[in-house]
């Protein structure tokens, strides 16, 4: 039994699809199809997968061998990392998802990347249900996402009220969430916390949110506020200073309205020096926040 057959395998048993893995794997169709029944007879005759109608299905054996050759690939590429990590200087990729604390790791990664020039990052925002898989690092106000199951919070911050200072609330030292029940809200994305916790908080106070308009960038939440086009729930934290001048933030009393941040990370999966010295960065530059609440 080879490596590279069960590589195939797992590329077999995602896709249900020889022509999809040989075309993922480069080779021939037929080079597909034999590698799977070569693998097939090496386990004693196993069907791993049914055959209907032209097509394959991943069947009980499958997926419990899947699960066993995921786990020996998930160690066998932990131990190339953990010998490669002692000859490493800090040094190597950083792959991030930042759900949330956009500027937040805006500003950690400007910095270590100075202290730490040999170091690449590749950062993303997208709201579009990764797995997570494909990250070493993700900022989320959910404590797991996909295969990052470990965690530590990273910032506690107030959500406050933004408004043009035009608005008959704007001249408020504190706002009731029910006295919003005829605005029009501006949030982001139905993926983004912000909106799950608009809704969420809405209702509790008695009323459906109207929300007319939606975006995916914190940039145009600011500057729609800006133009007087409805008002947002905003964190304190995150988005503090970011405002224009015309822009008024009023402090939500009743109730007083939070938003926490964790950082997120595979306990399973080996984490090079440079993921796990830029981890302890964040924390550690999280917990230096005024106004933190953790």
């Amino acid at each position: 039994m080879e490596l590279l057959q069960l590589k195939y395998f797992l590329t077999v048993a995602k896709t249900e699809s020889v022509t999809r893995a040989a075309a993922y794997h480069r080779i021939p169709q037929p080079a597909m199809s034999q590698t799977i029944a070569r693998l097939e007879k090496e386990l004693g005759g196993v069907r791993l997968f049914d055959r209907k109608n032209n097509r394959i299905y991943l069947n009980e054996n499958g997926r419990l061998f899947q699960r066993y050759v995921e786990n020996a690939l998930l160690e066998l590429e932990n131990g190339v990392q953990a010998m490669r990590s002692k000859s490493e200087n800090v040094s190597g990729s950083i792959r991030i998802l930042a759900l949330e604390g956009r500027r937040f790791c805006f500003d950690c990664v400007s910095h270590f990347a100075e202290a730490y020039p040999h170091i690449s990052f590749s950062i993303s925002h997208d709201y579009s249900g990764e797995s997570g898989g494909e990250y070493d690092l993700c900022i989320s106000t959910v404590r797991s996402h996909g295969p990052m199951q470990a965690s530590a919070p990273l910032i506690c911050e107030p959500l406050v009220l933004a408004v043009h200072e035009s608005h008959p609330l704007s001249g408020q030292k504190s706002i009731c969430l029910a006295d919003l029940r005829n605005e029009k809200f501006i949030t982001m994305s139905p993926r983004s916390t912000l909106y799950a916790l608009t809704f969420e908080h809405c209702r509790s106070a008695g009323f459906e949110p109207h929300i007319p308009f939606i975006c995916d960038d914190p940039y145009y939440i600011r500057k729609y506020v800006s133009e007087n086009m409805g008002i947002s729930l905003a964190p304190a934290i995150s988005w503090a200073g970011r405002f224009r001048s015309n822009t008024r933030l009023i402090p939500v009393s009743d109730p007083p309205l939070q938003m926490t941040s964790y950082l997120l990370w595979d306990d399973k999966r080996y984490l090079s020096s440079a993921v796990r010295t830029f981890r302890d960065y964040m924390l550690s530059q999280a917990s230096l926040i005024e106004g933190n609440l953790i």
